[in-house]
Formats: C-alpha cells, sequence, structure tokens
C-alpha cells in the first residue's frame, strides 16, 4: 500500500460515521478519492467488472444408451488434464446445461457416459454453441484417457473494507470445487482454505445468488469436517452451527466457519483469546506473526428440490463472502459481482451507491492452482507518473486499466518470487 496522505483522523471522519443513521454526513467524494490515491493501479477502467469468466447455456438430445454428458474444458484423451465444467443425466432425454469458463476459452467439449459410468467418446463445440444432437453427431474417441476433474475456482480477498487494504489479495485464499453426484438433484462443493493473511478474526459462507433457503433440502458435509469444529468461543459474526443458513433475503448461505485462524491453526493462547498469525502468506516463519500449516479442506453436498435449481448452479451464482469487522459493525467481503449484497447483515442500510468506486475487495481467479502474493506485496502495481510497473503479474495492472484486455494475466506470472 503506497504511503497514504491521509492522516487516520481524516480516516474517521470518512468512514466513522458509515454506521450512523445520519447518512448524509457521509462524503462519498472524498472516500472514493481515498480509495482511488491507495489503490495499486492508476487510470483504472471505470466500467471494470472484474469478470474473468463467460457463462452460457446449452441443451443437449442423447440417446437412451447415453446415461450422462459432461461439459469438459478440454479433451480428455492424450493425458490432458481437463475440468469437468458442468454434468447431467439423460438417459435418453433432452437436457440443458448451464455452464462457466474462463472468458479466454473458446473451444469446449462435450462427452458422453455409458450407464456404468465409461466414457463412449467426445464432440467438440464452440462457446455459445446452443445444442448438439448425439443421436446424430458421431463422437470422438481417443487413447490415453484421463479422467477428469471437478472445476475449481481460487477466490482471494482483503480484510479491510470499506478501507482499502494493502491489496494483495492473501486475507484469506478458498479453492473451491464444483462436482456433481448420481442424483440430478445434488450438487457438490469442496472447499479448501489455503491462506490467511489477516490479523483480525474473519468468518466465511457462501452465498447461493439467486436460490431461496426454500429451494434446498439439505446441506451435508460428505467429507472432512466442519471447518471451524469445537471453536471454542461465542459466535458472533455467524451465530448457527448449520451447514445451510438463510439470509436476510431468504437466499440460501452455506455456513463455512466463524474464524478463519481457528480452521488452521485450531490454537488458544494463554490468556483465552484465538492464536492471531499469518498464516501460508510468507517464505519465511517469523515468531508469533507469520506461520505455515496444513491446508483444511471439507465437501458439502447440496441437494435442491428441483433438477433444474441444481444444473442451474454455476460459478457465476457461487458467491463465497467473508465477514470482517470494523468501526464495531460486521461488514461483508463478495465477489464483484455481488459486492453490495447485505447477505446476513444489514450494514449499508440502502446507501450502497456511496461505495460503488469500481474497487473489488476480492479477485477470483477461474484455476485451480494459482498462487497468490506472499504478504505485503500487491497482485500488480502501475504509477502513472513514473510509469512504474511492478508485481507477480504485470499483466493485472493492464487488465485493471482496460478490462477487455489481458484476461489471460494469472496466466503468466512475471515475477514468481513474489508469490507463495
Amino acid at each position: 500500500m503506497r504511503h497514504c496522505k491521509y492522516t487516520w483522523l481524516l480516516v474517521a471522519t470518512l468512514l466513522g460515521i458509515i454506521t450512523s443513521c445520519e447518512k448524509e454526513q457521509f462524503d462519498k467524494e472524498a472516500y472514493n478519492e481515498y480509495v482511488d490515491y491507495e489503490f495499486m493501479v492508476d487510470n483504472m477502467d471505470r466500467s471494470h467488472d472484474w469478470n474473468l469468466t463467460k457463462s452460457d447455456t446449452i441443451t443437449i438430445i442423447a440417446p437412451a444408451t447415453i446415461k450422462a454428458v459432461q461439459i469438459l474444458t478440454g479433451t480428455p484423451y492424450g493425458g490432458n488434464e481437463v475440468e469437468i465444467a458442468a454434468e447431467g443425466v439423460c438417459y435418453g432425454d433432452e437436457t440443458t446445461l448451464a455452464y462457466t469458463i474462463p472468458s479466454i476459452q473458446t473451444k469446449l467439449y462435450l462427452a458422453a457416459l455409458s450407464p456404468d459410468g465409461k466414457y463412449l467418446g467426445v464432440t467438440p463445440f464452440d462457446f455459445k454453441t446452443k445444442s448438439i444432437d448425439l443421436t446424430t453427431q458421431q463422437l470422438y474417441i481417443g487413447t490415453n484417457l484421463k479422467e477428469p476433474t471437478p472445476q475449481t475456482f481460487t477466490y482471494l480477498y482483503e480484510e479491510d473494507f470499506p478501507l482499502p487494504g494493502d491489496f494483495d489479495y492473501n486475507d484469506i485464499v478458498l479453492r473451491i470445487s464444483k462436482d456433481y453426484t448420481e442424483s440430478s438433484y445434488q450438487v457438490v462443493l469442496t472447499v479448501k482454505m489455503d491462506a490467511v493473511g489477516a490479523a483480525k478474526q474473519i468468518a466465511g459462507g457462501i452465498h447461493l445468488a439467486g436460490i431461496q433457503y426454500d429451494d434446498v433440502a439439505k446441506v451435508e458435509i460428505i467429507s472432512g469436517e466442519q471447518m471451524d469444529k469445537n471453536y471454542p468461543m461465542p459466535r458472533r459474526y455467524i451465530s448457527s452451527e448449520e451447514s445451510l443458513i438463510k439470509g436476510r433475503n431468504g437466499e440460501a448461505v452455506v455456513n463455512l466457519f466463524e474464524d478463519a485462524h481457528w480452521v488452521l491453526l485450531k490454537n488458544k493462547n494463554t490468556n483465552g483469546s484465538i492464536t492471531r498469525m499469518r498464516v501460508n502468506t510468507s517464505h519465511t516463519e517469523i515468531e508469533n506473526q507469520m506461520t505455515t500449516a496444513t491446508s483444511v479442506t471439507t465437501t458439502y453436498c447440496i441437494t435442491f428440490k428441483t433438477r433444474e435449481m441444481a444444473r442451474g448452479l454455476t460459478f457465476d451464482r457461487i458467491d463465497p463472502f467473508i465477514l470482517e469487522e470494523y468501526n464495531g459493525s460486521v461488514w461483508e467481503v463478495h465477489t464483484y459481482a455481488y459486492k453490495f449484497n447485505d447477505v446476513l447483515k444489514d450494514i449499508f442500510r440502502g446507501n450502497q451507491s456511496a461505495y460503488d468506486n469500481h474497487v473489488s475487495w476480492c479477485v477470483v481467479v477461474p484455476e485451480k492452482d494459482f498462487r497468490y502474493p506472499i504478504e505485503g506485496m500487491s497482485l500488480g502495481t502501475y504509477n502513472s507518473k513514473s510509469g512504474e510497473i511492478f508485481g507477480p503479474y504485470s499483466n493485472f495492472s493492464n487488465w485493471i486499466q482496460n478490462h477487455f484486455s489481458y484476461n489471460d494475466w494469472y496466466k503468466n506470472a512475471t515475477r514468481p518470487q513474489l508469490l507463495y
């Protein structure tokens, strides 16, 4: 983060009254100027949507000999490692699949599976193809089949919202995979916590956007255990321990954890408080400050009340969010598409537009093994006065300045030594 030209007194003046009933005291212009100054990239694209993906639907017509179909990110033959973007059961029926893929991807593959789960072959298709008829379409069968894996996205968070942070986006790092079961009513989400770069308590959940609590029959943990199992402190961010909870507007929320430090460290200090160190964000351990720990993984099976709801759950409707404290209130940090959703806490009180500065406190990368920055190192910086570009991903700053370009910035680390 740059050296701030504002004093903390000014920051308190700007933000200290955010939760006040007297909203007219809030100076939107001054706040946005402050965020702009502290943000790591000058000349930000004011129409930026922070989106590295695209979504569509496709209708499949299949003969009775095909049990299921999958949308794959590549061909599984030849030993290629590919992911399953969507899956549906057919058995002779017409089925429509919704999917989300990286915006840089143009070609996909449709795979057909037999009743015993074997791959019958694949056929390529282009994004935006609306239908494929497998009763007439010839399938390609190759050699050296490698089983496709569940599609996985990486979610990176800043803890300081509504204040600007250091924008290293490692305060919480989650990797979420989406998979399927034999039931067309179910979707499986596997959540892996890799890092906690925050120094304060952070809670977390998954907002299922557009899906009501009453649309979900149940959420069960089928692998691993409750991420914050045996949490020894009072719960103030997410009071319930149930895996499925109801949001303020009736939407479904998967309850992940009350305290990220407890998830990775599960350690109390002698005074009874939770140990708070930055975890898995530094190449060097520092006593009482930086440490390492094994990632924690939990798998949730979501059973919907309709097949259509299950098939419609794409990554663009999966909104993992964190909860953190500022100025005595609990704030939610969402993916940019849902930045202003008050899912569990009524913090904006209808004043969302005051914080519409086009900056995101969450970055979603459609890649399972994306390497995130070490502590204090921004994803990429650009100073318009000096022309200097710095950071582990140089093209990140180019993408921030023009969201139609460099959508592959996460594929090219220019300073990998600055990554964990």
